[in-house]
């Protein structure tokens, strides 16, 4: 079996850990989410452990490696505990952090 390639085992890590935050009504705020692992990554963002729904002020955008949340216009209703979840064959890792406003 001279040559051939094995076959690694299906894996996961987070590479960066979310930051919790403290915002002024009208600011925006940045999450970034990053995994290495067996692809394809899965990025899921919750806040209260509630899906995020994107709109106008909030936005997710998803590359191979990471997950970027952007909440534009803050309110006081979007402080909470957001939490990025990163899903592959091999199991699922999660960040969690507090936005106060």
């Amino acid at each position: 079996m001279e040559g051939t390639s094995t076959g690694q085992r299906p894996y996961i890590r987070l590479t960066s850990q979310l930051r919790n935050a403290t915002k002024s009504s009208g600011d925006e705020v940045r999450f970034k989410c990053e995994a290495l692992g067996t692809p394809p990554l899965k990025f899921i963002w919750l806040k209260n452990k509630g899906a995020i729904e994107k709109s106008k002020r909030v936005k997710i955008r998803d590359k191979e490696n990471s997950s970027r949340l952007v909440i534009t216009q803050l309110d006081v209703l979007d402080s909470g505990y957001y939490q990025c979840i990163v899903t592959n064959s091999a199991a699922s890792v999660n960040t969690t952090s507090v936005l106060r406003i």
